[in-house]
Parts: structure tokens; sequence; C-alpha cells
């Protein structure tokens, strides 16, 4: 018998229209109900799939920020690893002025971007998180589990990968969890598998 289940959200639990079907939360119902370790593992924000969480009435942990923030059953944060404060500060203006890219910040309990874009209010049908305006230079650095960039074109975001990874190497892992979505974590361990490891 498994002891534990883990499951993404984005393309995963949630249909295409980013809503948890029925089926999906009877099933997460039922393995719950059964004594088993339900674990969330997305690189979206703790606060998003909390409320996921309790609005579905279940206990499970969650890994979020692809790793970099780990909260127990109960919902206790176990595990954080943030962006050295140097590195983020740079990224909240690396593409501040490109009108084609958005960037975005997982702070603590909050979500900040630099500018409009009413069409990521989309992937949040399941709780309602809503984001701040920043301006760089203007935010605090410190407590950032991800900055993530989004934008219409793959080809836009290729040159920011490699600008990024060319700056600072194995201090940031950077990846496409999709096509039109470049996110940078904190270099250390940071992958959903690791951070349930324990490393």
């Amino acid at each position: 018998m498994y002891q534990v289940v883990a499951s993404d959200l984005d393309g995963t639990l949630l249909s295409p229209d980013h809503h948890l079907t029925p089926y999906a939360k009877e099933t997460l119902k039922l393995l719950t109900a059964r004594g088993l370790n339900f674990v969330f593992a997305t690189g979206r924000h703790y606060i998003d799939v909390g409320q996921i969480r309790d609005n579905l009435g279940i206990k499970s942990y969650m890994i979020t920020s692809n790793g970099a923030r780990v909260h127990d059953a109960e919902g206790k944060q176990v595990f954080a690893h943030n962006l050295d404060s140097d590195i983020a500060a740079d990224l909240f203006g690396i593409v501040h002025a490109n009108p084609d890219i958005v960037t975005n910040v997982y702070r603590e309990d909050e979500w900040f971007m630099n500018r409009h874009r009413p069409e990521e209010m989309r992937f949040f049908k399941e709780a309602v998180f809503n984001y701040t305006l920043y301006e760089p230079g203007l935010l605090e650095a410190e407590g950032v589990s991800k900055v993530f960039f989004t934008c219409n074109s793959h080809e836009t975001l290729l040159p920011l990968e490699q600008a990024i990874n060319a700056r600072w190497g194995d201090r940031v892992n950077v990846s496409f969890s999709t096509l039109t979505c470049l996110e940078v974590m904190a270099g250390w361990c940071v992958e959903r598998p690791c951070a349930g490891s324990g490393c």
C-alpha cells in the first residue's frame, strides 16, 4: 500500500480550464480519508495551494514554489530556501523596461508583478490570490522564494534564460514551467523531488 501520493496542480490535478473537477476532489478526499499522506508539489505559491487544500477540507503537505517552500499537513512551514537578496533585487528589474515580459515575484506570503496582466488571473480559479504592483528598487529582496517571467513568446524568453544562467550560474535554478513561463529559484536543492526528500 502506498504511504504517500504527490501530485502537481497545473496540467495534472487541475483541468485545462484550471479547475479541480468533482472527480479530482472526491479522489483527494478518499485518499486522505484512508490515511494516505497527500502532497501538493507545485510551482504555485503556498498561499494559493493552502486555499485549495482548505477548500477541499483535507490535510495535506505542500511543496510549493518548485521546492523553495515546504509546509506540513497542519500548514506549518518546515523548509524555506530563498534566492540570495542580491540576485532577487537584480531580477526585479532585469526586464522591467520590456513591455512584452511580465516579472512576477513570490515573497513570503505575497505575490508581486511589475505591470498589470489580467489574463494571469485565469490560473487562479480555485483560490483567491491577488498580486500587488511593484517598482524595481522599492521592493524588499529578502524572503523571495521565486521570480518568474511570463511572455506570449517562448523565443523572447530564451535570451533571458541564457543571460540569467551566464550571470549567476549555480546560484540559481532556471527552468521553463511552460513555454511562456521562465522560473528562477535559488540554486541549491530547489526542485520538488529534492525538497520532498529533505536533502
